[in-house]
């Protein structure tokens, strides 16, 4: 089973899930799929795992 966590995007406030091994603690930045906004996992103001 795929482990996810859920983030906020900083700007628009947009709740999506990432996979947590490919994306959590990387320094990838995250893309959110409702404005556009790029962003770090550490930057969400909501992340829930």
């Amino acid at each position: 089973m795929t482990k996810i966590f859920w983030v906020a995007c900083p700007e628009c406030n947009g709740k999506f899930y990432c996979q947590w091994h490919e994306l959590r603690h990387k320094r990838i930045q995250l893309l959110c799929p409702y404005c556009g906004h790029r962003f770090l996992d550490e930057e969400s103001p909501e992340i829930t795992e």
